[in-house]
């Protein structure tokens, strides 16, 4: 892995670029060696490359220079000048008066802080970073914008500067007002860009293990050693290649750093089909093996996988970790297809509060010209390729998928009923919580008769189509508001996030025109979730009819749950 990291991260893989393309090809070599059938697709992606970012103070005179996230806008040649005004974490606006200023901001450069940042009126923001100046983005766009999209791309400039920078305009601003120049220039532009597939194929349906490729300088961490991992995985599976009960495709996905995940979002788009009919998983490798990383406390993981992703943890390592709802990151590009997901960045140093990597969990290299080779600990890539290579090799191996539903369907229907408490009687749901509690009960026998089956595969056939379904119903209202087909925005998703907005009709004044537009939505949202709810019930009742069946007439044998 350490050879394949090393060959990699030789590139500095800018999304479109011609070393992320000799990096691609160090990984074709490596694919075919392994007997993967590889190909290599080419879209058209908008990425943004930032090229420079500098701040000036008029009074008393200071310059620092800093990084532009990508896809932000740059400032005209001259630059832009206005007065400097300080917003904490940029989430109160009440009685302040940013119209026209610069947004002075604690943290890393963040899309939904700096959009709520525009809308109220700043010209530009600057962010204030640890130890160093990371590279990031600001657009809240996910993958390449469509025409209901594209208002969102950022619509002013920013700059990331270090703590210590950032402590030095705020003692100016306790002195009094603070007047600033920023001149950033960002290349956001349509690029040509790769993504890079390899089958190894075994039975009908394929798990999916996917990385992005490109990267921000040499990215030997992020992501140089997910690659290296994903390479590793693949051959020694490959090695086993007759036992798989199913496929393994590997995904290099370009733009996820420029693009804002543009690569895998390309790719559901023009493979939405096979997706949906033969993809059981999608595990996401970002990341791993970084030198300090010790955590492995917190896993993210869709609830049905949950189990056996901490299973996998504790197998490998002996320590026990904490399943946790996915975030809208890592290209999680796959919701809307209904396709169970696992894993993105499985460690990471624990975080220490006023230290040198206290924004990011993987060091203060993360994101930086400090991303070298270096940064890898090979113990502890060691490590995370096993937890990759059990939870990868056990859903390709298993007979029967390790997924257990009811705890997915207590998420819904415990979101449900916090919904229905929040909106005070303002919305009905109870016929909607009365089918997730239905629902849940249901699908509790289902995994209880599913645990009893034997490793005849007639018995697990029907078991696994029957949990690839539910979770094409149920994955994509819990975890999208815009349905199978689009994606969402790069903003934090929560449970079943339709019906979200039943706190703001709790606080709008019935009758009024706010109040009734919000309700005709809701009711809409509640009957999307009340529709996946009943064809998951009918599902789940045709699935254990067909194994009540089997039993009647003999047709399972003695349980033998051997994986």
């Amino acid at each position: 892995m350490m050879k394949h990291a090393r060959a990699i991260s030789r590139f500095v893989r800018l999304s479109g670029s011609d070393e992320e393309s000799r990096s691609l090809d160090y990984v074709r070599e490596q694919l075919e060696e392994s007997g993967f059938e590889v190909s290599k697709h080419t879209f058209d992606s908008y990425v943004g490359l930032p090229e420079s970012a500098h701040l000036a103070v008029l009074s008393p005179k200071k310059s620092y220079s800093g990084t532009a996230p990508a896809l932000s806008k740059s400032t005209p040649a001259a630059g832009l000048r206005a007065e400097l005004v300080y917003l904490g974490q940029g989430e109160a606006y009440d009685g302040v008066d940013v119209h026209g200023k610069v947004a002075l901001i604690e943290g890393l450069s963040n899309p939904r802080i700096a959009k709520l940042a525009e809308k109220n009126g700043t010209i530009a923001q600057v962010f204030i970073n640890d130890s160093h100046a990371h590279e990031g983005t600001t657009s809240v766009v996910w993958g390449t914008p469509t025409p209901e999209t594209a208002s969102e791309l950022p619509q002013t400039p920013s700059i990331n500067v270090t703590r210590r920078e950032g402590e030095e305009l705020r003692e100016l601003l306790r002195k009094g007002l603070v007047e600033v120049v920023l001149r950033t220039r960002v290349n956001n532009r349509w690029r040509k860009v790769p993504v890079l597939v390899g089958d190894l194929e075994a039975g009908e349906d394929f798990v999916l293990l996917s990385g992005h490729i490109d990267s921000w300088h040499y990215g030997a961490m992020d992501n140089a050693a997910g690659n290296a991992l994903m390479l590793e995985v693949g051959r020694v599976l490959s090695r086993y290649q007759e036992m798989l009960r199913r496929g393994l495709r590997l995904a290099f996905w370009s733009g996820h750093s420029h693009g804002r995940y543009s690569g895998s979002t390309w790719y559901v788009d023009n493979f939405w089909g096979e997706l949906y009919g033969r993809c059981v998983a999608h595990v996401n490798v970002d990341s791993v093996g970084a030198m300090g990383a010790t955590d492995l406390s917190h896993q993210q993981v869709m609830r049905e996988a949950e189990e056996f992703v901490v299973t996998a943890v504790r197998e490998v390592t002996g320590e026990e970790a904490l399943g946790v709802r996915l975030s809208r990151a890592g290209d999680q590009s796959f919701w809307g297809v209904g396709i169970t997901s696992m894993l993105c960045e499985p460690s990471g140093n624990p975080k220490t509060r006023g230290g040198e990597s206290d924004l990011t969990p993987w060091g203060w290299w993360w994101h930086t010209e400090g991303d070298t080779l270096d940064k890898i600990d090979k113990e502890f890539l060691l490590r995370d390729a096993k937890i990759y290579l059990v939870v990868v090799g056990g859903l390709c191996a298993r007979r029967l998928l390790p997924y257990r539903f009811e705890p997915t369907t207590k998420e819904i229907e415990d979101t449900l009923r916090k919904y229905a408490r929040i909106s005070r009687g303002r919305l009905d749901l109870a016929e909607v919580v009365r089918e997730a509690y239905m629902l849940r009960i249901q699908v509790r026998r289902l995994d209880e008769e599913i645990l009893k089956l034997n490793n005849r595969d007639d018995d697990t056939r029907i078991a696994n189509e029957a949990l690839k379904k539910l979770g094409r119903i149920l994955i994509p209202v819990n975890y999208t508001k815009v349905g199978r087909f689009d994606q969402d925005l790069a903003v934090p998703i929560p449970p079943i996030p339709g019906l979200e907005p039943v706190s703001t009709l709790a606080e709008l004044k019935p009758g009024s025109n706010e109040y009734r537009f919000l309700a005709t939505r809701l009711r809409r949202e509640a009957n999307r979730v009340l529709h996946a709810l009943l064809e998951a019930r009918r599902l789940t009742e045709v699935v254990l009819q067909e194994m009540d069946e089997k039993v009647r007439s003999g047709g399972r044998k003695k349980a033998n749950n051997r994986p």
